[in-house]
């Protein structure tokens, strides 16, 4: 299987007589694919009902005659300026009631019947016309799918889609949103309005009825996830080649988990500010992978800098090949780039491409570029079929990440840092982390960890308690278990339905202003310090792993526990740890578990690929330092440099080794 490498590639915005010149660069670099016609809606349905595809005729077969894989996009991802003048229902209005008059890419309503009409119609034509293209590897449909609308449309259709999900019982939905909280109550399902700022939300984005936010979330998702699965369902008809679009890592506004079973295969576009910590990219690529448990596509990277970002710095040498390898590390079976040519004007000519606005190919980008097309394309077939194994694994759950960051209270949260922090304690130690659903099965891995697991139920309870009473080992900490999907508090002491499982009572919760940590202390040993919130932990079952210092009123109160649930454990943090606290925690939770840690060669990532006939050992120096670690398997090749590395492993910076090892 051949890694594809290449990325978007928009040749409508320049000269026909200069497109053959741009691949006669472009396959110096090795460069063997194009993604094409993402945003040609315009181009190809100039008025309304007349299509004209001779320009993309010519685009397909100059690609065919270079031997260049297609990436065939929809053109559905920007509304030509005909459609939003002629109907103005199409486009998106916001949360202040104001309706968007076209322009910006990724504003369609996705409940407007004309949208759905017009869109529909025009995917047809490409699916029924180039589905019989042979270089066509997969199709790309719309394109960074996001935002909400807060039209009449959506209104309406977000009151069916209540009666599906409530029964058809407006009592259902009053019971469940706690309506009579400020004289909610609906008596009719036109009442029912989504949540905005000229009405059930406040100006700082916090909602009044939380439930309904939740539920206007949830219906936003799956209302541009319809407008997906029916551009899929066209394409189908016509063609059974894989079908992606490309997501956005950890976004907020759609459920990804949700998505991904609707899509073939997963692609992502990956653009870290100069400032993202490594182990926050790989997080990202994991969470990509984790979404169907398979590789994935990196569908977008940058070749050198952004325009978008507050500060867009420059790659500094050999950065943007450690950022390619990263991602193939952590599940990638694509390198592919946004641009392949860089644009002479609109928003995006600042962003990077691999032919620059030089038109040279004897820049340093190009060079690197260069370098790492011919790796790519010497690199042995089954590293693409290859796969991630892990024994850890950790809960993403957008429902969570909806529900914690629009809480009204206790404290401000940023649900992906928080997930983080346990994340970037596996990175640091070396061990492989499969990003994980609340639906995964959950036997496969030794341990499970659930951040920040806000939302929970009764049969996600009861799949827990199975899980460690079977012997698996379970954590979560403070805001977890605390309410249901309608975010109705679950009464009886927190953390809910998961204090059986977890052994633990808590009452109160303190919130600590930023710069004020609680120390925490076993037997008279301060092992770190907490922030953020503080739990006031109750041990039932559970035993106490720290409490917290002499300097607050509630020195007495746990902050760490553990509880033996079956033949298995469930540990519970009270607050959010700092550096020597969380370590603490894990040590205890490592050496239950079993699993091998390695603390050392931080800032060099290791991670392991696994095939029938190989594992693929990466090497990744993620910043710009030397480094000189110990070769966790000697006397192998490296696949980069064609070369057998000794019990020693020099680094440059930014350096990448590849270490094959036979099974």
């Amino acid at each position: 299987m051949t890694i594809l490498y290449g990325g978007d590639y928009n040749p409508e915005q320049w000269p026909e007589d200069t497109w053959q010149d741009d691949w006669d660069k472009l396959k110096l670099a090795k460069v063997n694919s194009a993604t094409i016609n993402v945003f040609s809606w315009a181009l190809l349905e100039p008025r309304e009902g007349q299509f004209s595809f001779d320009k993309l005729d010519r685009i397909v077969k100059l690609l065919e005659d270079n031997n260049i894989k297609i990436v065939m996009a929809t053109s559905t991802g920007a509304l030509p300026n005909w459609m939003t003048r002629k109907y103005p229902e199409v486009t998106r209005v916001d949360t202040y009631g104001i309706r968007q008059i076209g322009g910006k890419r990724e504003n369609a309503c996705p409940n407007s019947p004309m949208f759905q009409h017009l869109s529909n119609e025009l995917v047809e034509k490409i699916a029924k016309r180039y589905s019989n293209v042979k270089n066509i590897t997969h199709w790309h449909i719309s394109n960074e799918y996001g935002g909400y609308c807060y039209c009449d449309n959506c209104a309406v259709a977000f009151r069916k889609w209540l009666k599906k999900e409530y029964n058809n019982d407006l009592n259902e939905v009053n019971t469940a949103w706690g309506t009579n909280v400020w004289s909610h109550t609906y008596n009719s399902w036109n009442e029912i309005n989504p949540p905005m700022k000229i009405g059930d939300v406040s100006e700082d984005g916090k909602p009044v009825l939380s439930g309904l936010d939740l539920a206007y979330r949830r219906f936003q998702s799956d209302s541009l996830l319809n407008n997906f699965k029916k551009e899929r369902d066209i394409i189908r008809k016509y063609d059974d080649r894989p079908i992606t679009t490309n997501l956005m890592g950890t976004q907020k506004d759609l459920d990804y988990f949700k998505w991904a079973k609707e899509m073939d295969i997963v692609s992502w576009d990956n653009y870290p500010a100069f400032d993202t910590p490594a182990g926050l990219t790989a997080m990202e690529h994991d969470l990509m992978r984790g979404l169907k448990q398979k590789p994935f596509m990196l569908m977008e990277q940058t070749p050198n800098q952004t325009n978008w970002q507050v500060i867009n710095r420059l790659k500094a040498p050999n950065q943007m090949r450690m950022y390619s390898y990263q991602a193939m590390a952590h599940g990638a079976d694509t390198i592919q780039f946004f641009q392949l040519k860089q644009a002479r004007n609109g928003s995006e000519k600042f962003h990077s491409a691999l032919i620059s606005h030089s038109n040279s190919t004897d820049t340093r980008t190009f060079k690197e570029l260069e370098q790492l097309g011919n790796e790519l394309q010497s690199l042995p077939t089954d590293i693409v079929d290859s796969t991630n194994n892990s024994e850890v694994g950790i809960i993403f759950d957008w429902n969570n990440y909806w529900g914690l960051e629009d809480a009204t209270g206790p404290i401000k949260q940023d649900y992906v840092q928080q997930v983080y922090d346990y994340y970037k304690e596996f990175y640091d130690r070396h061990i492989g982390v499969d990003m994980i659903s609340k639906e995964t099965d959950f036997k496969k891995y030794k341990l499970i960890i659930a951040p920040n697991m806000y939302i929970n139920s009764e049969s996600l309870t009861k799949r827990i308690e199975y899980y460690v009473s079977d012997g698996g080992v379970f954590v979560t900490n403070y805001m977890s278990g605390i309410v249901d999907k309608d975010d109705n508090v679950s009464l009886g002491g927190y953390p809910g339905l998961l204090r059986k499982v977890m052994g633990i009572k808590i009452d109160e919760t303190d919130a600590l202003p930023d710069d004020v940590q609680n120390q925490l202390i076993f037997k008279d040993k301060n092992i770190g310090s907490g922030s953020l919130l503080c739990d006031l932990i109750q041990p039932d079952t559970a035993t106490s792993l720290a409490h917290y210092g002499k300097n607050v009123f509630y020195t007495d109160y746990s902050a760490l526990t553990k509880n033996e649930f079956g033949k298995g454990t469930a540990y519970y943090a009270g607050s959010r740890l700092d550096k020597t606290a969380i370590n603490y925690f894990l040590t205890d939770i490592l050496q239950r578990t079993q699993i091998k840690s390695d603390s050392n060669n931080i800032g060099v990532e290791m991670i392991q690929r696994e095939s029938s006939n190989n594992k693929f050992e990466f090497i990744i120096n993620t910043d710009s330092k030397e480094k000189v670690i110990n070769n966790p398997y000697p006397q192998t090749n490296d696949l980069l440099t064609h070369q057998q590395i000794g019990e020693e492993i020099h680094l440059s910076g930014y350096d990448v080794l590849i270490l094959q090892i036979k099974k």
